[in-house]
């Protein structure tokens, strides 16, 4: 049964971008025209996997049929291949999601600035804001669930649980990508508050992961950890919302945690040096359109970064999406890109050293 989301995020004001064209028209749909027709292609890096079909179809497809531009899939995005390119001046890549540590930390390096006015007209929801070279693509939540066959005589109800390997045995399964929440949430269980998160103290975070380091499972890909999820070789496991939701799709037998939730904008950019760059744009202004926007949520189920789209969720995700039910759901917690971006680096070499050490 599908049912409207009954609040989505609060609402702000986008800013516009700061340098270059005006493209043409203030509301997000491209629009097609007879000036838009000259055919061509665009690539479109995201993480692969039934997701990023999910993107094409719900973007590439009413992109190509506005514009005549083809838009291809690659995956995934990785800011090693990224940077070789940019350096030999040899960019095959036109649009590419980024996390937002990324898109602070590579703006003007890697990826290009946005055109002047690219975002004019466009109310994104609370927690949505771009950069000056990126503009939001979907809203992605860390969150914490458990296997209810595992727990079925007590079930875990905050994210100290996750850290409680007396109470609650059993291998927990981290996400491939350390900068999307894993910090928040440790030190949210070692006793943060939340609005003393920033500037996160690192250390005490991976510190806090030690305490369990014998029941930690590292996943290698977002497929890795949907497939170790649903084979029940884990117990716990910090997800995104869209795994979570194609996990009870495919009949896994798991719970939410609803107890602090990291949610932040996963964002999309032109790299530097793009030879497609001007249709590339136009790519990323039409995915800021409401109704493409609905459509990819209902898709994903992930939350829609444009306060105008009402996706309808289905009842998997409306378990996994904490805007289904916003005001009932513990700790919503936004992600501090801007400190990320800052301190990407740093905490990089931080995690790598940790996690082989």
């Amino acid at each position: 049964m599908m049912k409207r989301n009954a609040r989505g995020p609060k609402t702000v004001l986008a800013i516009a971008g700061v340098t270059g064209l005006l493209l043409a028209g203030t509301g997000c749909s491209t629009g097609q025209s007879d000036e838009n027709e000259g055919g061509g292609t665009i690539t479109f890096v995201g993480y692969g996997n039934e997701t990023q079909d999910y993107q094409l179809e719900a973007f590439g497809d009413p992109f190509t049929a506005d514009t005549g531009v083809e838009v291809l899939g690659d995956s995934p995005t990785d800011l090693a291949k990224l940077k070789a390119m940019v350096d030999s001046g040899s960019v095959t890549w036109d649009a590419v999601i980024m996390t937002p540590a990324g898109s602070n930390q590579h703006c003007g390096t890697l990826l290009e600035e946005l055109p002047e006015g690219l975002t004019d007209g466009v109310t994104f929801a609370e927690g949505a804001s771009g950069t000056d070279c990126t503009v939001p693509f979907y809203f992605s939540q860390l969150m914490f669930i458990a296997n209810n066959e595992t727990y079925s005589e007590g079930a875990p109800s905050s994210i100290a649980d996750f850290f409680d390997t007396d109470k609650f045995p059993g291998k927990r399964l981290l996400p491939p990508e350390f900068d999307t929440g894993m910090m928040e949430l440790a030190l949210l269980a070692d006793g943060v508050e939340a609005e003393d998160l920033y500037p996160l103290d690192i250390d005490r975070a991976l510190a806090k992961y030690d305490t369990i380091r014998d029941s930690l499972v590292f996943a290698e890909s977002y497929g890795q950890l949907g497939q170790s999820m649903l084979d029940g070789s884990v117990d716990m496991a910090l997800t995104p919302e869209s795994r979570f939701g194609y996990l009870l799709r495919d009949g896994g037998d798991w719970s939410a945690v609803w107890d602090a939730t990291v949610i932040s904008a996963d964002q999309l950019a032109v790299p530097k040096g793009s030879k497609n760059a001007e249709q590339a744009f136009e790519f990323l202004k039409s995915t800021l359109d409401p109704e493409r926007q609905a459509t990819v949520s209902e898709l994903t189920g992930r939350g829609a970064v444009v306060a105008d789209a009402a996706p309808q969720f289905d009842e998997n995700q409306e378990q996994a999406v904490i805007f289904a039910d916003l005001d009932n759901r513990g700790r919503a917690i936004y992600f501090d890109g801007a400190w990320w971006g800052e301190n990407l680096e740093q905490v990089t070499k931080q995690y790598t050293a940790w996690q082989v050490g």
